[in-house]
């Protein structure tokens, strides 16, 4: 009996030292700069989340709600020693109405308090698209290409170039049901390595949007279509959120950097479409 109670109170002892100790640090970190700071700072950061807009097929995407982990964020700005809000770790919470819960609509546009835009280019012809490519590297803009399936399998270098690059190449097709889509789909989610693609339709097809949600894949339908008047399509319907479509031409080779110009002149960041969309 003697060697039990020995027993129950070394364990007692040894629980009690950790609680100590485990307080004792908490004590020493609160009173730590860098932990004063990131508790001073934190609300700063802090997001309160946006419900995603739905009218009839259409979504907005929403925001998800975020907050600073502080423990997390001390220990990251700790082994740097010194406090950086770039090093804060965050917890997030997605809104009570979701994309990510309603696939099954199109995206005709990402969040408006984010201010994003995103430019879409068509490449329905076995174009060459370099000079484009230029002129976006030149003023970091990433961008997203909705690619045909002949110019995918002759431009695979190219492909892997932009999507090294933070640019997104996706399937520009009729039919989501062809074994060209299945195929490029396939291969370009490897390549990403991501779970969900997109598909793109101006118009709206039940056919293609359902095999799109079987695929797993977020269907974009851009309000702002240019083909022969980009910069003057642009001038007059940009906003935030805008996904602006393009196709391959001319003109918009003529028009590209007077339009990234103007859309970071009204202050909106040019990201591709994953950006855009994530809530």
């Amino acid at each position: 009996m003697k060697k039990a109670f020995q027993m129950i109170g070394l364990i007692s002892l040894t629980c009690f030292s950790f609680f100590v100790t485990e307080q004792t640090a908490t004590v020493v970190s609160d009173m730590d700069e860098i932990m004063i700071e990131i508790k001073n700072k934190k609300d700063d950061y802090k997001l309160d989340s946006i419900d995603a807009i739905i009218d009839n097929n259409t979504i907005i995407p929403g925001v998800n709600k975020r907050e600073v982990n502080v423990n997390k964020s001390y220990k990251n700005m700790k082994t740097n020693g010194y406090f950086n809000d770039k090093l804060f770790v965050y917890d997030y919470e997605k809104p009570k109405i979701s994309l990510t819960d309603n696939i099954d609509k199109y995206i005709i546009k990402g969040n408006p308090s984010k201010r994003m835009v995103s430019l879409i280019f068509k490449v329905e012809q076995d174009e060459d698209i370099t000079d484009i490519v230029n002129i976006l590297n030149n003023y970091n803009v990433k961008s997203t290409f909705f690619v045909n399936y002949n110019w995918f399998i002759n431009n695979n270098t190219l492909v892997e170039e932009l999507i090294k690059n933070n640019h997104i190449v996706a399937p520009l097709m009729e039919d989501y049901t062809s074994s060209d889509f299945e195929w490029m789909e396939m291969v370009l989610k490897k390549i990403n390595k991501q779970s969900v693609g997109f598909c793109y339709n101006e118009n709206e097809n039940k056919t293609n949007l359902e095999q799109c949600v079987l695929k797993n894949n977020y269907t974009i339908k851009p309000v702002v279509i240019s083909e022969n008047t980009p910069l003057v399509d642009i001038k007059e319907k940009l906003e935030s959120g805008s996904i602006l479509s393009l196709k391959i031409n001319s003109q918009v080779r003529k028009e590209l950097s007077t339009i990234i110009i103007h859309i970071k002149s009204k202050g909106y960041k040019l990201s591709n479409l994953k950006e855009n969309i994530l809530e």
